[in-house]
C-alpha cells in the first residue's frame, strides 16, 4: 500500500493495512427465491411481508429494481409501476439456511466472523494465512466464488474492504451489484467526496438535518468537524469522539462489535458422528474458545446454549438454560453445555455442533456472592494464566489432558491462534 499522504496524516486517518471485510448479499431474499425456483429467474419479483396490495416490500429482484421498485414500497405502488410484478411471501427457513452457508464460507478464512444481519456479515482477517497469501481482495473474491458455486449463480454479494467494520460497510455500499470495493487512507477522502451524508450508515435524514444546523452538509465536512463543533448540534461528547474515530477508519465501540449480545463458536465436522466421546471432546474445545473470548472482552454470561445440526436430513436441535450466576471459564461453559447436549437424539449423527453464551454482563458487574464457591477464584486465575501462555506460545502450548488424544473429528479442522481483533476477544482459529 502507498505511504500515507500529508493529508491523511493531518486528518489522522487509520493508515493500517485493511484486514476487515463486510459481505452483503445483493437483493438477498429475492435472489434466494430465484435460485430456489428457476421459474422466477429473470423476472421482476418482490418479496412482501404478506401477499396483499397493502403489504410492504422487504426485498426486490434486480429486474424489479431496474424498474424503480424498491424495498419499503407497498405492493400496490409496485403494481402501479409494473402491473405484472410477481409477489411472494418470505420463506425465513430458506433465507436462514443461506445465511448460515454464508457464515460457514466466511469461517473458512477466519474464525472472527460477525453476523450483522441475515444477509450481511463481517470478517476480520488479522493474523490469518489468507491475509498474507492472497490479501483481502483475494479473500473477497474467494468468498464470492464460493457463494456462486455452493449457493447458486443467482446470488451475488458486494464485498467491502477496510480497516473497520463500519468503513468496510461503506465500501460494500459503493457497488451493490456484485462489487468488491476498498476504502483505506489513500482514497477515503475522494470516496467521501462522492457521497451524501445519508449514504453513511447511521446517518438518517433527521441526523443529517441536525448536522446541517452546524454547517455540516457533506461527509468530508463531517470528517473534518471537531468534537466541539459536533456538540453544538447536541451530540454528546462520547458520541462525537466515536464518530470522529469511525470516520477515520478506526474500529469504535458502539457499532456492531460493541453491540454483541452473545459469544459463540460452531464447528462443521468433516464427517458426521454420533459418538458421545467425540462430541464431548469437541464441546470442550468450543467451550474453551467461547470462554477465552468472554474473558478477553472482560465479560460474563448467564445463558448457555447448545445447537446441533443433524445429518443427513439436516434437522436440528437447540437448547439453552440460564445459569445461577454469570460464568466465563471454559469448564463452567462446558459443564452447562454438556447437560444441554444430553437432550439431543443420541441415535442421530451430528454434522455441526455449536456452543454459545448470552445474557452478558461486564466481568465485575452484578452483586457479589456472599458465599462464593471456594474453587471459583482459583479456576479463573488458572484460566487467565493459561490464556497468557497461549497468547505467547500458541494455543497447543497448554492442553487439557482430555484433549491430548483428541478424536480425529475434532483435530481435523480446529487449529488455533490469535487474530488480534482490537475490539473483541482474541478468537481462536477454526
Amino acid at each position: 500500500m502507498d505511504p500515507p499522504s500529508q493529508e491523511a496524516i493531518e486528518l489522522g486517518l487509520n493508515t493500517a493495512e485493511p484486514a476487515t471485510l463486510v459481505v452483503d448479499l445483493n437483493c438477498a431474499f429475492a435472489s434466494i427465491e430465484q435460485q430456489h425456483d428457476p421459474a422466477l429467474r429473470g423476472r421482476p419479483l418482490a418479496i412482501a411481508a404478506y401477499a396483499t396490495d397493502a403489504a410492504t416490500i422487504v426485498s426486490s429482484s434486480r429486474e424489479a429494481r431496474d424498474l424503480g421498485i424498491k424495498t419499503g414500497m407497498r405492493v400496490f405502488e409496485a403494481k402501479a409501476i409494473f402491473p405484472s410484478i410477481l409477489v411472494r411471501e418470505p420463506d425465513p427457513p430458506l433465507y436462514r439456511s443461506v445465511s448460515d452457508k454464508l457464515i460457514e464460507i466466511m469461517h473458512r478464512h477466519s474464525p472472527d466472523v460477525l453476523r450483522m444481519s441475515i444477509d450481511e456479515a463481517s470478517i476480520n482477517l488479522a493474523g490469518t494465512p489468507g491475509l498474507k497469501k492472497i490479501g483481502p481482495e483475494g479473500v473477497g473474491q474467494s468468498v464470492k466464488v464460493a457463494i456462486r458455486d455452493e449457493v447458486g449463480e443467482c446470488l451475488t454479494a458486494s464485498v467491502g474492504i477496510s480497516t473497520s467494520i463500519w468503513m468496510a460497510k461503506q465500501a460494500s455500499n459503493l457497488d451493490k451489484r456484485d462489487g468488491l470495493q476498498r476504502i483505506d487512507h489513500t482514497n477515503l477522502v475522494s470516496v467521501f467526496e462522492r457521497l451524501r451524508l445519508t449514504d453513511l450508515s447511521g446517518i438518517a435524514e433527521a441526523s443529517a438535518r441536525r448536522l446541517a444546523r452546524a454547517g455540516i452538509l457533506t461527509p468530508v465536512q463531517f470528517l473534518r468537524a471537531t468534537p466541539p463543533r459536533l456538540r453544538l448540534v447536541g451530540m454528546h461528547a462520547e458520541v462525537a469522539r466515536g464518530w470522529s474515530m469511525r470516520l477515520r477508519g478506526f474500529e469504535v465501540g458502539g457499532f456492531e462489535t460493541a453491540r454483541r449480545k452473545s459469544y459463540s463458536h460452531s464447528h462443521v465436522m468433516a464427517r458426521a458422528t454420533a459418538s458421545q466421546g467425540e462430541l464431548e471432546e469437541l464441546l470442550m474445545r468450543l467451550s474453551d474458545m467461547v470462554g477465552r473470548r468472554l474473558r478477553a472482552a472482560g465479560r460474563r454470561g448467564r445463558i448457555v446454549s447448545v445447537g446441533v445440526v443433524y445429518r443427513p436430513d439436516e434437522g436440528n436441535f437447540s437448547k439453552q438454560e440460564k445459569q445461577p450466576a454469570p460464568i466465563a471459564t471454559g469448564d463452567e461453559i462446558y459443564q452447562a453445555a454438556l447437560n444441554l447436549l444430553a437432550a439431543r437424539d443420541p441415535r442421530r449423527t451430528v454434522g455441526t455442533l455449536g456452543v454459545g453464551v448470552s445474557g452478558l454482563t461486564d466481568g465485575d458487574a452484578g452483586q457479589l456472592d456472599l458465599f462464593p464457591q471456594a474453587g471459583r477464584p482459583r479456576s479463573e486465575r488458572l484460566e487467565a494464566a493459561v490464556d497468557a501462555i497461549r497468547d505467547r506460545f500458541g494455543e497447543d502450548a497448554v492442553q487439557r489432558s482430555r484433549l491430548l488424544g483428541v478424536a480425529q473429528v475434532v483435530r481435523d479442522r480446529i487449529a488455533f491462534g490469535n487474530t488480534g481483533h482490537p475490539d473483541d476477544a482474541p478468537p481462536e482459529k477454526t
